[in-house]
């Protein structure tokens, strides 16, 4: 991985305010490093200034929390964590909501591929562009769920901007609503969905359910329902950087939110090797490259295009 890159991750959580739940104590925390493919798990934290010291040593690629609360949380067998709840979320991807312009090429010779891998060098990078009004599109999606769990089962939750190409919908669950199991989410999901037009335990005696939405002209949500019925499922700590954009996962209040620069922590310019050739939308920016030349970026997103497997940052700037 980048050098560039993970010195600038580190002095972030050096610095950074992250967005963790009350009962921290009680959860499993766990971190993807720097140029590896799998997570370091069953970690356990009893404050914030005990975390941020680890990962100012460990620097995290992607960071997490457990929605599930654990008597054990440090546990190395989930059976021995000892469950005792869990929070409820949804994932909402803008993928599965727009048709992304997707490409795929060679990261060693830069030729674009109409087949899975380069037949002379045996790989391939994929970039898939994901514009603000896609984004948009998704953002209706969560306030939408946000909305019907408020009006339909008296739940409030929080929606963040996943830090890459989506939203989560989140409720900080207590009492009934943590212990929920998998099929009572389910049935959560399917009345959501539009799967299922009854009401669900809890709903309000004249509520039309999805009968009275769909005539409303609302349309069905979109979102990874194994996320939801998921009751040990990890959570991207707001306020952490996503490993795949540079980009913060942060709160959304209402609709206002914009697909740009504001949204990464960091500040300057960068030097760029661009490792094909063409014009890519990064964030709200159109940005033409050839590949093998050298431009100069806002970090951000230089560090956007390094991390969707564009190219390389060589320099930085501050």
């Amino acid at each position: 991985m980048n050098k560039i890159i993970t010195l600038l991750f580190k002095d972030y959580y050096s610095r950074s305010k992250l967005e963790l739940p009350f009962d921290m104590e009680l959860r499993e925390f766990a971190y993807q490093p720097f140029g590896k493919d799998t997570y370091v798990r069953h970690l356990s934290f009893g404050s914030e200034k005990e975390l941020l010291d680890y990962i100012t040593h460990n620097i995290p690629l992607h960071l997490f929390f457990s929605s599930a609360k654990y008597q054990i949380p440090s546990a190395d067998d989930m059976e021995l964590k000892g469950w005792i709840g869990a929070d409820l979320q949804f994932d909402i991807d803008a993928d599965e909501i727009c048709n992304p312009k997707t490409i795929s090429f060679c990261p060693i010779c830069g030729k674009v591929l109409t087949n899975s891998k380069c037949e002379e060098h045996g790989m391939a990078t994929t970039f898939s562009e994901i514009t603000g009004e896609c984004l948009s599109k998704a953002l209706e999606q969560a306030l939408t769920i946000k909305d019907i769990l408020k009006d339909d089962f008296a739940l409030d939750s929080k929606i963040y901007f996943s830090g890459n190409r989506g939203f989560h919908v989140y409720v900080e669950c207590s009492g009934d609503c943590a212990l929920m199991d998998s099929e009572e989410r389910k049935q959560i999901v399917d009345y959501i969905s539009g799967k299922c037009s009854q009401k669900f335990k809890g709903g309000r005696e004249n509520d039309p359910g999805w009968i009275g939405r769909l005539a409303k002209g609302i349309e069905k949500t979109v979102f990874d329902e194994q996320v939801t019925i998921d009751v040990k499922r990890l959570v991207r700590i707001p306020g952490s950087i996503h490993g795949k954009s540079g980009l913060i996962v942060k709160k959304v209040e209402s609709n206002n939110f914009s697909f740009d620069s504001s949204l990464c922590p960091f500040a300057g310019s960068a030097i760029f090797f661009p490792l094909i050739t063409g014009e890519f939308q990064l964030l709200d920016s159109k940005v033409k490259m050839i590949r093998g030349d050298p431009i100069k970026l806002d970090v951000c997103l230089a560090i956007y295009a390094h991390l969707k497997g564009l190219g390389e940052v060589k320099l930085y700037v501050r």
